[in-house]
């Protein structure tokens, strides 16, 4: 299946809005678009063959003017920047070494030999197009120009007497169907970004209000707040571990593509629909729950929708260059900003600050040493939060290096140390854990005065 016919079936059946469908790169379009450049350069007898044999790399060009450097003659394709402009303005080129031109000339065909002597030529001397005739095209205006020297001795006039600069002639050769191509692409490309920052900015307020229905949810003064607080902590710990769109692991760390960001939402959705403690949500919190599930499934979809333009616009600069070999393929660098590509990373990163800070994650509040919640937090002067229990065994054992960072701190700490406000924090996010672990302080700190065997008093 050809890309065209198979990009076009993807934005009819992959479930886009409408207006998205409208904005995309239109590929069919395009493709004219070069058929014509590709005639236009066939006129000026510069076919791909031509094109390839003279081809100058950078390389090649920055050697020119060096001194020793070979008198290289040949084409090469620019996109130079206009000044308080973002237009992007292509510019073919034909530079020829005065020394080496005429042997260099004298290589090509008679009607690509012609037509580029005429370019070679001071302004003054080149053929003019009478404005109150229809314009010809290319092929015509140069052949016209020709009629009067069928014995071919203008393409046998002195290049030396040509205008140097920098004793090597630069020519620009005269196109407008790719000036039309790029015009189209980065006008659809700006299109393309303003409806992603459209849809980026709907998503953002999406995610503030069901930040303000989470928190709505979570504060209830209702006896059931509590346990639904234990249950968006473990949506929300899903969801983290499921790394949707954005993996830290070794292998595949970075920006997830867009079938595996569905993988990993189809898992997390899977896991969430398992857990019988969301079905005990109110209806407030599946309603947050169900515009939680919503606002990354429009997220895939913008991912997904980026990522078809993207590959669009990479198969259409690489159409462009094997049609007409002007390797354009670095242009892309230039455009594809356009799409952006950062709209995953902001989301995720509003999603991350806005929302799954609302209930706070066990993992964050972890002793270093026992990796059991740090209850009671004593703040070492390194700044390092270490548990009460844990703290005592180190002083006990004259361990005063930290952890961590291996500071002598640990042996000066005393009761000043305890973090009260980061203690009034865990008890109250993680009630359940601190009593939890305040039972098992107090069952050690026993062990420590009635030896190992101490236990708990049973009644009888």
């Amino acid at each position: 299946m050809k890309f065209a016919h198979k990009y076009c079936q993807s934005l009819e059946s992959e479930g886009f809005p409408v207006q998205w469908v409208n904005c995309a790169i239109s590929y069919r379009q395009l493709k004219k678009c070069i058929k014509r450049v590709r005639g236009e350069l066939a006129e000026l007898g510069l076919r791909p063959e031509i094109l390839s044999h003279l081809w100058l790399s950078e390389d090649k060009r920055d050697s020119i003017n060096k001194p020793g450097g070979s008198s290289v003659v040949g084409f090469y394709y620019s996109f130079p920047k206009p000044a308080f402009s973002s237009e992007l303005t292509p510019k073919l080129t034909f530079i020829v070494n005065p020394d080496d031109g005429s042997r260099t000339l004298a290589t090509l065909s008679p009607e690509t030999r012609e037509h580029l002597c005429v370019l070679l030529r001071p302004r003054s001397e080149r053929p003019t197009v009478n404005m109150t005739e229809p314009p010809l095209s290319n092929g015509e205006r140069f052949g016209a120009s020709f009629s009067d020297s069928k014995d071919g001795k203008l393409c046998k006039a002195p290049i030396s007497a040509v205008r140097n600069l920098s004793s090597v002639q630069e020519v620009e050769i005269p196109l407008s169907a790719d000036s039309e191509f790029f015009e189209i692409l980065k006008g659809e490309l700006s299109t393309l970004h303003e409806l992603q920052e459209r849809e980026r900015k709907e998503l953002n307020d999406q995610v503030r209000l069901l930040r303000e229905n989470i928190i709505k949810v979570t504060n209830s003064k209702f006896g059931h707040s509590r346990p639904s607080i234990y249950t968006w902590r473990e949506i929300f710990r899903l969801y983290i571990e499921a790394q949707v769109f954005f993996s830290t692991d070794e292998l595949d760390s970075g920006e997830r593509t867009s079938t595996a960001a569905h993988t990993q939402l189809v898992k997390f959705q899977d896991h969430v629909a398992k857990d019988n403690r969301c079905k005990k949500l109110g209806k407030d919190g599946r309603i947050a729950l169900e515009s939680f599930m919503n606002i990354n499934l429009v997220l895939l979809q913008n991912l997904k929708f980026q990522e078809i333009n993207r590959i669009a616009l990479r198969k259409i600069m690489k159409k462009f260059d094997k049609r007409t070999a002007l390797r354009a393929y670095p242009a892309v660098t230039l455009l594809e900003p356009l799409l952006a590509q950062n709209m995953a990373k902001l989301m995720c990163q509003a999603i991350s600050q806005d929302v799954l800070s609302i209930i706070p994650q066990l993992n964050d509040y972890l002793c270093p040493i026992c990796l059991n919640i740090a209850f009671k937090p004593v703040r070492l002067r390194c700044n390092h939060v270490f548990c009460i229990r844990c703290l005592v065994i180190m002083q006990r054992a004259k361990q005063d290096h930290c952890a961590l960072c291996r500071r002598e701190v640990v042996m000066e700490a005393t009761s000043d140390n305890l973090d009260h406000k980061l203690l009034a924090f865990l008890s109250t996010a993680f009630p359940k854990e601190t009593k939890t672990k305040q039972k098992e302080n107090e069952k050690a700190a026993n062990a420590d005065l009635y030896g190992d065997t101490y236990d708990a008093c049973s009644v009888m």
